[in-house]
């Protein structure tokens, strides 16, 4: 539903990457450094804007995996 190349800015945001448009931003920061941090304001802001949960939840995984994606790196780098 949503855009890939949002979803790519929103995984490299979570990631630790460069700022995106409000209010993706705030959530997809908050889900890549503290993501028990996120509120169900910043949820249903990017609901909003998104245009429904759907279009929402995809963002919120790119964001997850993003975050996961760099943790595994982190790791990854760590065992070399």
């Amino acid at each position: 539903m949503t855009y890939p190349d949002l979803r790519q800015r929103m995984a490299k945001r979570a990631a630790g990457g460069a700022q995106i448009d409000a209010p993706y931003d705030e959530l997809a920061g908050h889900i890549g450094d503290a993501a028990y941090k996120v509120t169900e304001d910043q949820v249903a802001k990017v609901v909003r804007r998104a245009g429904n949960e759907r279009a929402a939840f995809e963002l919120i995984i790119a964001a997850a995996v993003g975050a996961g994606l760099c943790r595994w790196d982190a790791g990854l780098a760590m065992l070399k």
